[in-house]
């Protein structure tokens, strides 16, 4: 009886509502989707936003995706998605995409297509867990490519996802071209002086309580993040949010206003 009247509010009243709801909210104005260009009320959130989020991680206060104003209701393309688009017209980066070899991880639609349209030389799409054929399966601490192949390499929010992050940085050192870029988000704190990251910190229930998604396998500290970043060679050349959109402009596309674009260079020598 009660699985029978689940089936009825899920069908007949819980649908209906939100049906009706996205029709009101795609016809308002107060924000708009950097990458279709549509206009709306409110961006979808991400599961329940910040209510899904423990005590502990709010006090973290982190730099990483905006969950409250997650998704664009017409295109679906996320905040990070998002924010890349935004970042890479103000930085120039697709005038580089052209005739460059491409090394893209955990590939989000709308940017995979975009760089498609500009003709690459090669576009490897890469994930350890792919769902569709035309994306290789690729473990990032072991890159089955040579030294010194991409000329790009894309690595939005995957880091957080690896046990041995530290093996996959120097890979992805290893793979770029001398004065290749790579791009390396990942939600990190600014508050924690080293990373956090606990082996007993091992089940779901307490990922996601200590880590914010029960598949993360630690809190990144920007500060350790930056130096391992360094450590394997780098040169850093992270570009402030601030230094190109204001609080309103963040605010208007459904953008973490707090998360930099962090750019590494591969040194030519």
């Amino acid at each position: 009886m009660i699985s029978l009247l689940k089936s009825i509010y899920r069908f007949f009243i819980k649908r209906p509502i939100v049906k009706i709801t996205s029709i009101f909210n795609k016809t308002g104005n107060k924000h708009k989707c950097y990458v279709c260009e549509n206009t709306f009320n409110s961006f979808t959130k991400y599961g329940r936003g910040t209510k899904y989020l423990s005590e502990y991680m709010k006090k973290l206060n982190m730099v990483g995706s905006d969950i409250d104003n997650f998704g664009c209701p017409y295109c679906s393309a996320h905040d990070r998605e998002r924010h890349l688009y935004m970042f890479f017209d103000r930085i120039k980066l697709w005038e580089k995409i052209s005739h460059s070899n491409i090394l893209h991880f955990a590939p989000e639609k709308n940017l995979a297509e975009k760089i498609k349209s500009l003709n690459p030389k090669q576009h490897i799409r890469a994930d350890f867990y792919p769902k569709q054929k035309n994306i290789e399966k690729i473990d990032a601490t072991d890159i089955p490519y040579d030294n010194n192949t991409f000329d790009l390499l894309l690595c939005n929010h995957v880091l957080e996802h690896i046990p041995n992050y530290f093996k996959a940085i120097q890979e992805i050192f290893r793979v770029l071209k001398p004065n290749g870029i790579a791009i390396l988000q990942t939600p990190y704190s600014k508050l924690l002086s080293r990373n956090l990251e606990e082996e007993n910190i091992n089940t779901d229930e307490q990922r996601h309580f200590f880590y914010g998604e029960n598949d993360h396998y630690r809190v990144f500290s920007e500060k350790q993040f930056f130096e391992d970043l360094k450590k394997v060679g780098f040169n850093l050349k992270i570009i402030k949010n601030s230094d190109f959109f204001d609080e309103k402009t963040s605010i208007y596309y459904g953008i973490n206003a707090k998360e930099d674009l962090v750019q590494v260079i591969k040194p030519s020598s």
